[in-house]
């Protein structure tokens, strides 16, 4: 039996790593939803710890194989065809539009994939120089548009990483003037749960700048007119805010973790654009190219990888022209005509309409439920149970096994947050003790324009305690209060 799976793997481990590499890339384009999915039952969790592992192997089978290629010497007859393979790898390296870091270190790691985005392409550059000629001309054709379409995947990836990296967004804001826009909804009028949700996703875009300062602590501050047009923004928003915050929060998670950030410029469209394009003119070039000679398995091979990059090419151009964030990109255009074909016309919320249907079908969501929910909190939060850890038995034999085993490999840390801290469910009414605590706060004018609390912690209640306390105590305890969170 060892002799047999040997016997398989040197005949055909190429075309095992190849349809692996594609397989791994459509279960990231497949499931990287589940991300943002708050849940946390079993089977999701599976989900995730597969999609991590997928994540993982995504890359280093695509260089792998990549190599093998280059140094297999592969140029039998029969196989030609794996020279053209090379250029597909460069595309799964470049990975789906939904996910290209899965935790912010990676996108901290950018210039480490822009050596080896370098590195990958002149390697595929070498197997094509070094083999494809025998091909003939209509499949050199298609490897060079295939190539062209697998380089620029992957330095689109690579500019992802910068543009999610938190010390790049906190440089680029200082320059970045708030974008806002008035087109929140052509039906203002409708009170389905879906037209609500659409409405404050794209109020959401329109107050994002704010969000963005937020997280990465920006110093950018801005004259009183601004702060009264910001105030004005988030007047109307008040009763909606813990919809409005999670809205934010997931468009954050878009900048950070996929390619939204470069997708929806000009040049991402343009790329989205013409992908499906030349991999339907690589898939016409190779059907019409002849099939003498070729391997029949290897001519499988060759348009399953053409079928799965045509399949994430257009699905990803569907997303992106369909997304809020192609009407946020719109809004802001400088080109008025394309503004008013677009949005004044409603010809863009027809379309946004058809993506969301589709959407709904292919999800088999439940009726009456809102295809918005990914973009919504689940509503849990991580809680560290210091008691229980404080109060644990530290004994040899009452530590529980797999912890013992995870401290002798140095994960001690790791193993101690995760056992001693669990989810738990954030209440309404937190919620709404939390909504009546920043409407007072804005009220009193207690909030710079950044949303963060002047005052310091404390300051408040102490405040309206004055009365009890000498002004010597109040002093005192006035000086040593902390920072505000």
């Amino acid at each position: 039996m060892t002799r047999g799976v040997l016997d398989l793997w040197n005949h055909w481990s190429i075309e095992i790593l190849v349809l692996l590499s594609l397989a791994l890339q459509l279960f990231l384009f497949i499931f990287a939803g589940i991300r943002r999915c708050g849940a946390h039952t079993n089977p999701v969790l599976a989900l995730r710890f597969m999609l991590w592992l997928a994540y993982l192997l995504a890359d280093s089978t695509a260089i792998f194989t990549l190599g093998h290629i280059s140094l297999s010497g592969t140029s039998t007859r029969e196989h030609r065809l794996v020279s053209f393979w090379a250029p597909f790898l460069l595309q799964h390296l470049g990975g789906p539009d939904n996910l290209t870091a899965y935790s912010l270190q990676d996108n901290q790691l950018w210039r480490r994939h822009l050596q080896i985005l370098l590195v990958q392409v002149l390697g595929a550059a070498y197997v094509l120089y070094k083999q494809i000629a025998a091909n003939g001309l209509s499949v050199l054709v298609a490897s060079a548009l295939m190539f062209s379409v697998g380089a620029v995947k992957y330095a689109e990836r690579t500019w992802a990483l910068r543009c999610g990296d938190l010390r790049y967004i906190w440089s680029s804001i200082i320059k970045e003037r708030p974008a806002r826009h008035g087109h929140f909804h052509p039906h203002n009028d409708s009170s389905g749960a879906d037209e609500k949700e659409e409405s404050i996703l794209r109020r959401a875009h329109s107050l994002f700048y704010i969000c963005k300062r937020g997280i990465v602590d920006s110093s950018v501050l801005y004259g009183d007119s601004e702060y009264h047009d910001t105030a004005e923004m988030l007047r109307p928003v008040l009763p909606n805010i813990w919809p409005l915050m999670e809205m934010e929060l997931s468009l954050m998670y878009d900048i950070l973790y996929t390619k939204a950030a470069v997708i929806h410029t000009w040049f991402g469209y343009s790329v989205r654009l013409f992908s499906p394009l030349t991999i339907v003119a690589s898939l016409l070039l190779f059907h019409f190219s002849g099939e003498d000679g070729h391997s029949g398995i290897d001519v499988v091979i060759t348009y399953v990888l053409l079928g799965g990059a045509l399949f994430m090419e257009t699905t990803s151009l569907v997303n992106a022209l369909g997304s809020t964030w192609a009407f946020a990109f719109l809004c802001t255009t400088r080109w008025s005509w394309l503004r008013y074909q677009a949005l004044c016309t409603a010809r863009w919320d027809r379309l946004r309409r058809v993506v969301a249907s589709l959407h709904q079908l292919v999800k088999a969501a439940v009726p009456g439920t809102s295809s918005y929910k990914s973009r919504r909190w689940a509503g849990t939060m991580r809680q560290y149970n210091m008691l229980h850890f404080c109060t644990r038995p530290d004994g040899r034999w009452t530590t529980p096994l797999f912890g013992r085993l995870l401290k002798m490999v140095w994960l001690r840390d790791w193993w101690d947050r995760r056992h001693y801290s669990g989810f738990v469910k954030i209440t309404d009414l937190v919620k709404e003790h939390v909504f009546s605590y920043i409407k007072l706060l804005y009220q009193k004018d207690m909030v710079n324009t950044k949303g963060v609390v002047r005052n310091k912690w404390g300051e408040e209640a102490l405040y309206r305690h004055r009365s009890s306390l000498d002004n010597h105590d109040y002093d005192v305890l006035r000086i040593s209060l902390g920072d505000e969170f």
